[in-house]
């Protein structure tokens, strides 16, 4: 039986041949695997362990398809599956050497740029890291892809040109994301903030836990996760209080009505004292009686603590805290509360 004008000797040598590249295909990808990748294991330089993991596959599938075409010439085919044939081992080469060039440059950017990155000080290049290294990929997938639809008969131009009217319809679309994405790197650049600062933007406050190229994540101090779009970030006022030097005291003492001018003055002499001898408080300090208040006569206090950590300055303002009130009481010097004076009239009627 033949089949387009092929004998079945034609077939089997076909075959036979194809069977070949086959298993010399799997030959090379033992020898490369077990024998060329433990030599070149022991070169010190990198770039050669890259090149031979990059490069199996690819040389595996390139033999395999060379033996199939040489076999192809010992049949009788009608050219239109010749054409076929020839378009489809040119897609397959040239998608081979784009993979090759995929994990190379991903084995370049693994073994070369990361540790550059690492050893740097500034956190912009790792966030840059990722993203350039996905784009260099993806840039090179897409002209494999176009090279590929060139080989067999695609006009690229009218394709890019289709691509250029899409990639606007898509930019108009991705605007958020890009604006985002802008905004990332601004941040990064500008260092308003860092990992593991205490931050406040707008009615958000928390440590910041990441920060990302299109979104930066705050933990609350209820350990709820906000994300919050870089782009709001940049129209925001952006708190940091982490690197305050000191953290304000501000608060009311009040003193009751019938405290003498004398324990007033006492009651601020004891407040300074303590508050400037404190190991934890650094000035201005300052005591003043500021006002007649409704049921009280009011001290306003305002001293700062050193910015060392939370647990610290609420440690320091206890301590201090406790410190006054033991020593008002040595005085008997009274706080006031909310107290109000109740006047019964008596109606003459009642008589």
């Amino acid at each position: 039986m033949e089949i387009f004008n092929n004998t079945p000797t034609h077939i089997v040598i076909f075959i036979a041949i194809t069977l070949l590249g086959i298993v010399l295909g799997k030959i090379v990808d033992e020898l490369i695997k077990n024998y060329i990748k433990k030599i070149v294991s022991k070169t010190k330089t990198k770039i050669d362990d890259i090149f031979l993991d990059a490069i199996d596959l690819p040389t595996v599938v390139i033999i395999v398809v060379i033996f199939f075409y040489f076999g192809l010439n010992f049949l009788v085919l009608p050219e239109y599956i010749h054409k076929i044939i020839d378009n489809a081992i040119k897609v397959v080469v040239i998608f081979s050497i784009t993979y090759f060039a995929v994990k190379f440059v991903d084995g370049i950017f693994e073994h070369y740029v990361a540790p550059l990155v690492e050893r740097t000080k500034t956190k912009l290049d790792d966030h840059i890291f990722k993203p350039l290294k996905k784009f260099t990929k993806i840039l090179i997938i897409v002209l494999g892809i176009l090279t590929a639809l060139s080989s067999v008969g695609y006009d690229v131009t009218a394709i890019l040109a289709g691509l250029g009217i899409g990639g606007l319809a898509v930019a108009l679309a991705m605007q958020d994301t890009i604006k985002n994405f802008i905004a990332g790197v601004l941040i990064l650049i500008d260092k308003p903030f860092s990992f593991g600062h205490w931050v406040k933007v707008g009615d958000v406050e928390g440590i910041v836990e990441e920060i990302g190229m299109r979104s930066t994540r705050i933990r609350t101090f209820d350990y709820t996760l906000i994300t919050v779009p870089n782009s709001n970030l940049l129209e925001s006022s952006i708190e940091n209080l982490t690197v305050r030097d000191r953290r304000r005291v501000l608060m009311t003492i009040g003193l009751t009505y019938n405290t003498p001018v004398e324990k007033i003055k006492k009651g601020k002499e004891i407040i300074t004292n303590i508050v400037e001898n404190h190991p934890a408080t650094i000035p201005p300090y300052r005591v003043h009686f500021v006002e007649y208040g409704d049921w009280s006569l009011n001290l306003r206090v305002e001293y700062f603590v050193r910015n060392i950590s939370f647990d610290y300055y609420l440690n320091s303002v206890d301590e201090i805290n406790l410190k006054i009130k033991e020593e008002f009481e040595k005085e008997g010097i009274e706080m006031a509360f909310p107290t109000y004076t109740v006047y019964l009239e008596k109606d003459e009627k009642d008589n």
